[in-house]
């Protein structure tokens, strides 16, 4: 078994962090990975351009996850997008004690 390297190292920290995760679901978004490319020729460089450097970060990524593919980054970004159920009330602080009432 190889030894992992420090970026590895380092892709598994941020990858178990939910402020990392959403910042890759907003790197494949920006960078149109689930948008068809088709159109004008110039139109289609332009966004194939945009979706490769956006899936060779996620593969970067994936490095830090046991399983280590694109597919896996993606379900876990994905996952990042649907709300939490929390406590709104101890979350908001703009909400006081008179509300809570």
């Amino acid at each position: 078994m190889s030894r992992a390297s420090q970026d590895d190292l380092d892709l598994r920290v941020l990858m178990q962090r939910g402020d990392f995760r959403r910042f890759l679901l907003r790197v494949a978004l920006d960078a149109g990975i689930w948008i068809p490319t088709a159109g004008a020729e110039q139109t289609l460089h332009y966004r194939e351009g945009r979706r490769s450097l956006g899936l060779d970060i996620l593969r970067h990524a994936a490095r830090g996850l046991p399983r280590g593919t694109t597919e896996q980054v993606l379900a876990i970004v994905i996952g990042e997008s649907i709300p939490k159920e929390t406590d709104h009330a101890s979350d908001d602080p703009e909400f006081d004690d008179d509300q809570r009432r």
